[in-house]
Order: structure tokens, then C-alpha cells, then sequence
């Protein structure tokens, strides 16, 4: 009985650091996901709030509202000036038809009318950018404005995760490349979820490395007598055929990622020959220790 349990012990060893040269594995992994930043087109103060933190948003519904006042007496005065050039412009075009008037008047006329148009679709423009609608279906998050707060164009008021779709970037080392190629199947555990390991697979390697695309000057390696070793990064999928709640992931989570570059079949029954090799071995070198032990503990006496 010990020996078949110390077989089996052998086996998972062989099993464990055999199967190990089969994948490429990285715990310098995140998961992403499509965030769209709503920030205020118009300046104003914050008339209704509809958006809390966490919430669960459709597309095309109402976010915020802004005091819309101020825009719409805008639109009131450059409608007025429409019309008032339009009538100028019937006017004038009357008059050109007798030609009693010079090119440059009506040339002048056209103009302004055009311009007044242009100028009240503009402000309408305005008047509609006081109502922010969610461009995506998704759940909001870090959001920095109450009701009743002053904003300003261009200000972020906050962020919508894209529904459930997450994807895992996985920085790779450079030697760790060689043998992954987009279609490999991985796996990968989330840390938030640390007792599961969620079926994947990778679809892309990003031409560059981590640091390339950076905003922050690159290190220069030319003046370090160590090489630094770069991280690349690999963009890995989950299996669309699993069921998992993804209420909890979102963006920036930890993970641990292993690819699966090599054909494992034969690592099973590797392991059993090893194993086996291992415990002849373990048997033939407990024999020798004991029977020298044994010579030692029985010493010849001479007369």
C-alpha cells in the first residue's frame, strides 16, 4: 500500500514538472474592457442627475441634464436674426429681379442669411448637448458630479463599462514568445476568483513591446551593462461556450495566465515511465543504505 501511494506521489511530481514545459505562463496579467468616458459638451449647472454609481444603463438613455435656460434664449435670439435675414434676402432678391440693386448687396443679403441658418443650427446644437444620453449599454462607474454642480465643456463626469464583454492582456517575456501563436488555447484565473480556471484563448501579439507606446520616455538600455528583459503584450479571449458571472470583473483585476504551446499527450505516459524509473531507483538505493547499515551495526571480531 505504501508503495502504490508512493508511486501515485511520484507520478503527480513527474505529471506536474513535466506538463510545465507545455505552457508559458505569466502572473503580469490584467483584464480589460471597453470604457467610454462621458464628459459635457456645454457648460452649465447640473439640472437632474439620472446616473448613480454601479447602475445598469441602456443605450440611448438619459444620463444627466443640464440647466438648459441659458441655450435656449440663444436659440430664441438667433432665430429672431433668421428671420430677419430672410426677410432682407426676399427683399433684395425682389429688387434684384428689376435690378435695382448691385451684385455686392445681394451677394451680401445671401450671405447673411446662409450665415443666420448656420448660426441657429448651432446653437439648436447647443441647446441638445444639455441632455446626455448613454452611447452604449453597460454599467456606470466612477462617476465625480452631483445634481446641482457647475460643469464646464469638456469636463469628465464619468465612465460606462461596456456590458460583459473582458479580454485579458497578458505581458509575456521576450523568450516566452517564440511559441505562442493567436488560436492557442490558455486558461486563466482570475484573482478575485482564485479557486477557478476560466477555459481561453489567445487572438492577438501586439507588435512592441509594453513601454513602446508609452507617454513616459523610454529606459535606455544602451547604458545599463544588465539587459532588461521587456514584456510583450498578448491579448487573450475568454471561451464564449463557458458560463461565468462577470458582475463582479471589471477592468485593471489581476490574473494569472497560462498558454498552452505544446501537445501534452505524451507527459501522461512520461510521467508513468519516470515515475516508475524513480521509485526502481528509490528501491534499489534503500536496499544498499540497509545493508550497510546493517554491516555496520554487526562488526566482525577478530581473536
Amino acid at each position: 500500500m505504501a508503495f502504490i501511494l508512493f508511486e501515485g506521489l511520484l507520478f503527480i511530481f513527474w505529471n506536474y514538472f513535466l506538463e510545465k514545459g507545455c505552457y508559458q505562463k505569466t502572473k503580469d496579467a490584467y483584464i480589460a474592457a471597453h470604457v467610454v468616458r462621458i464628459a459635457s459638451k456645454v457648460s452649465g449647472y447640473i439640472e437632474t442627475l439620472l446616473a448613480q454609481d454601479n447602475w445598469e444603463v441602456k443605450k440611448g438613455e438619459l444620463l444627466v441634464k443640464i440647466d438648459s435656460r441659458d441655450y435656449m434664449a440663444r436659440v430664441a435670439v438667433a432665430d429672431a436674426i433668421r428671420k430677419l435675414a430672410q426677410t432682407e434676402w426676399l427683399r433684395i432678391r425682389q429688387l434684384s429681379v428689376i435690378n435695382a440693386l448691385s451684385a455686392f448687396n445681394y451677394d451680401l443679403a445671401l450671405a447673411t442669411n446662409v450665415m443666420t441658418r448656420s448660426i441657429l443650427r448651432l446653437e439648436s446644437l447647443s441647446l441638445g448637448y444639455t441632455n446626455i444620453y448613454s452611447p452604449i449599454e453597460g454599467k456606470i462607474t466612477a462617476r465625480s458630479i452631483e445634481e446641482g454642480e457647475y460643469v464646464s465643456e469638456g469636463q469628465y463626469l464619468l465612465s460606462i463599462i461596456s456590458g460583459n464583454h473582458y479580454w485579458i492582456i497578458g505581458n509575456f517575456k521576450e523568450n516566452q514568445l517564440e511559441n505562442i501563436h493567436p488560436g492557442q488555447q490558455a486558461k486563466v484565473r482570475i484573482d478575485a476568483y482564485p479557486k477557478k480556471w476560466f477555459r481561453a484563448r489567445v487572438d492577438s501579439v501586439q507588435r512592441g513591446t509594453k513601454g513602446a507606446f508609452s507617454p513616459y520616455p523610454l529606459e535606455d538600455l544602451s547604458l545599463n551593462y544588465v539587459k532588461t528583459t521587456q514584456r510583450i503584450p498578448v491579448k487573450i479571449l475568454f471561451d464564449d461556450s463557458q458560463k461565468f458571472d462577470a458582475s463582479n470583473i471589471g477592468p485593471w483585476m489581476t490574473a494569472t495566465v497560462q498558454v498552452k504551446t505544446k501537445d501534452c499527450k505524451a507527459v501522461y505516459i512520461l510521467s508513468v515511465i519516470y515515475s516508475f524509473i524513480t521509485l526502481v531507483v528509490f528501491i534499489i538505493l534503500f536496499k544498499i543504505i540497509k545493508k550497510n547499515i546493517f554491516k555496520n551495526s554487526h562488526p566482525t571480531t577478530t581473536f
